[in-house]
């Protein structure tokens, strides 16, 4: 079973609260109770995707967080991501443990997700591999991810990780970016077969609230 959508919908179940004050930061969003769909206990600052082991091009995304004065290093900072297959689609493979069953408007996240949470430096790593553009190609192939900061502000999305090497990355969308904690196109380097790209994040920058 798979679905592709260039938007997401809420999915009831192993949820937690958006914040335990009732705020609302960084305005609504659709994918939010998603971001707990199957979180683990113990989290890292490393973490390796089920497409690591597929067919493809091998990502390595990367960087540092910091807080909202862009300088400090902010450790304990929850990422979730999910993107799509290499052929655009987000499959929901039962017999992978991430993946996410598609609920009854057959919306999901699909197995191509996870976790990262900062270490004391406010680094982050993700092995995974590069994801495919929509079949509709209205948007260019990304990264989807939300960001939780370890306090009372409800989760939050930042902008796709992007590459900058995609013909979609053009001078039409980059003038439509949010730049959510920052800009998120990267760049690709590749080194023994690993394209490694590096994002800096700052906490609430242009988040609304």
């Amino acid at each position: 079973i798979f679905t592709w959508l260039t938007a997401c919908k809420s999915q009831p179940g192993n949820t937690r609260p958006a914040t335990a004050t009732g705020q609302t930061v960084g305005g609504p969003f659709e994918n939010k109770e998603f971001t707990y769909y199957g979180i683990p206990n113990n989290i890292s600052a490393r973490d390796t995707s089920p497409g690591w082991k597929e067919e493809g091009q091998k990502l390595l995304l990367t960087g540092t967080i910091y807080r909202a004065d862009g300088k400090t290093p902010a450790p304990g900072v929850l990422l979730y991501y999910y993107h799509t297959n290499t052929a655009g689609h987000y499959v929901h493979r039962p017999e992978e443990q991430r993946s996410m069953p598609p609920n009854e408007q057959g919306q999901t996240h699909g197995y191509l997700r996870g976790w990262v949470k900062t270490d004391s430096a406010g680094h982050y790593y993700i092995w995974t591999i590069r994801p495919g553009t929509y079949p509709t190609r209205d948007a260019p192939a990304h990264v989807h991810a939300t960001i939780k900061e370890p306090n009372d502000i409800n989760e939050y999305y930042i902008d796709d990780f992007v590459f900058a090497d995609d013909e979609l990355v053009n001078k039409a969308y980059r003038k439509k970016m949010e730049n959510r904690c920052g800009s998120g196109v990267v760049k690709l380097v590749e080194q023994n077969g690993v394209w490694t790209g590096e994002r800096i994040i700052i906490l609430g920058l242009n988040i609304p609230g």
